[in-house]
């Protein structure tokens, strides 16, 4: 087995506790990566054709070897970057070691639009310490990128994300929606839809007015949206489906070495038993059993006939398979 990209769970400890995470029900779980293993699973990630290791938890940032593995990641010729609430970069020392360490990408995830709503949404109080850490970013010559997870169909909280975004003078943001939340009892969907299509043509209009750069990733369907704006979306380059599963092009590793097939499978391995990266026949077996090659073909299939002929369908994917464990393609689908 080969892979472009890898993600690593660091850590599932987080200095904040987000309402809509697809982790929230492990972030009690205090283990951490064990470094010394760590550096062997990258040895041979990069053996299997891994260019991107994106560093992920939790929180990464407080993991207690993040510079380190940031420098070994690099010493390997692999591109390294992080998902973050951006708070710890508010140490302008500590930004400076981490860009000294010499990672690619860091990627802000924006929580609210005030510290109050910051306070409702994650348990902490970070507004502030997240935009401190984004100006001290910059200052020092690097541009991180800024993401938004939409957890509601409120027209209202595209103006307040236009409004916030012009006064804070942030030139681009990456749109995503939350994702449904797997658990033992079921999938917990926080977003109908057709909602989530109704909000992307608002998304599309108030954007376009403010000219604001902007992308979304989209977890649905492309025939939900409007085909004018589907249109106009598809040639600005706007809409990207990130999903690695159906591809099969990359491999999460969470923080006890286990594998699992996407993060919102976090408490869903393939495997209890952790692999042993030591051992290169390891990970050929364990994606060689049933398990894995049943969840494989369930992830690729056309959740409707109509599928099948869509010439859309290697860019949408028929939106994340996830949804329909617990819903009806044929009612959404056009």
């Amino acid at each position: 087995m080969n892979f472009s990209t890898a993600w690593l769970t660091t850590n599932r400890t987080c200095n904040n506790h987000c309402t809509w995470c697809y982790a929230k029900n492990t972030l009690g779980n205090s283990q951490i990566m064990d470094f010394e293993n760590a550096k062997i699973a990258i040895k041979e990630l990069k053996k299997r054709g891994v260019k991107r290791i994106i560093l992920i938890g939790g929180e990464p940032t407080i993991y207690p070897n993040f510079i380190q593995i940031i420098r070994y990641i690099r010493s390997n010729n692999m591109l390294v970057s992080i998902a973050t609430n951006g708070r710890m970069f508010k140490d302008m020392r500590f930004a400076t070691e981490v860009l000294s360490a010499g990672i690619t990408t860091i990627d802000i995830s924006l929580k609210a639009f005030s510290e109050e709503e910051y306070k409702k949404n994650t348990n902490s109080y970070g507004l502030e310490e997240m935009l401190r850490g984004y100006s001290n970013l910059k200052q020092l010559g690097f541009k991180p990128s800024i993401s938004y997870v939409l957890v509601n169909n409120r027209e209202e909280t595209i103006d307040n994300l236009i409004n916030f975004l012009l006064e804070k003078d942030i030139s681009q943001i990456s749109l995503q929606f939350v994702k449904p939340i797997l658990n033992l009892s079921g999938c917990e969907l926080p977003m109908d839809l057709t909602e989530m299509s109704s909000l992307v043509e608002i998304i599309y209009n108030k954007m376009t007015n403010k000219k604001i750069n902007y992308s979304i990733g989209i977890p649905f369907p492309l025939c939900l949206i409007d085909s004018n704006i589907l249109t106009h979306l598809i040639r600005e380059r706007r809409i990207f489906n990130c999903c690695h599963v159906p591809k099969g092009s990359g491999i999460n590793i969470d923080e006890n070495f286990k594998i699992i097939p996407c993060n919102h499978f976090a408490e869903f391995p393939f495997s209890d038993t952790p692999i042993d990266f030591s051992n290169e026949k390891a990970l050929d077996n364990l994606y060689n059993t049933e398990i894995v090659q049943h969840f494989k073909n369930l992830s690729k299939c056309y959740p409707a006939k109509k599928c099948q002929t869509c010439n859309l369908w290697s860019q949408c994917g028929g939106g994340c398979f996830t949804y329909w464990l617990s819903l009806d393609p044929n009612d959404y689908i056009r």
